[in-house]
């Protein structure tokens, strides 16, 4: 059942450096015919996996993909992704509009905002996103608000980031 609720906060969500740390399998080798046998079962880091289904499961949150991936995922092919790799419960957060990627030139600060200004979103929310690809990110109102979780590169989202995320999402 997908969530469509207006009043339901929204959860902006990188994948790489987040959920996904490259190891052994990235995004990379979904564009690969054929598929590593075992990548659906290891695309994923587990302890990510662990907090965003904590978070996912207490906030309810509307999640929006702002990943690089969508250069080569729309948002049919991320649910069926998140079907296929036990994430039903990410699949069906997916917020129906649930994309918001990057036009060339553009920052993820930018295309985050775009997608806030399109939909007119006044409600709460809170951003994933990692060092590396989350630019514009670092110093925005949106870190300055206490909305913004930068993962490490090669380390993702942890327990570590729930409480903040939690706050943001709910208060």
């Amino acid at each position: 059942m997908l969530n469509t609720d207006r009043d339901s906060p929204l959860l902006f969500l990188d994948l790489d450096d987040v959920l996904c740390l490259n190891r052994p399998y990235g995004g990379r080798h979904l564009q690969l015919t054929p598929r590593p046998p075992d990548l659906y079962q290891r695309i994923w880091s587990v302890p990510a996996i662990e907090a965003l289904q904590q978070v996912l499961r207490e906030a309810r949150p509307q999640v929006v993909l702002t990943t690089s991936w969508l250069s080569f995922l729309d948002l049919a092919a991320a649910r069926q992704l998140f079907e296929l790799t036990g994430l039903a419960q990410l699949s069906q957060a997916l917020h129906p509009d649930g994309e918001a990627p990057q036009l060339r030139g553009q920052t993820r600060l930018e295309a985050i905002d775009a997608w806030l200004r399109r939909h007119a979103w006044t409600g709460k929310y809170a951003i994933i996103d990692d060092l590396l690809s989350g630019t514009g990110l670092r110093r925005s109102r949106h870190e300055k608000s206490g909305r913004l979780v930068l993962c490490e590169v090669d380390v993702g989202l942890s327990q570590v980031h729930v409480p903040q995320l939690l706050k943001a999402l709910t208060s």
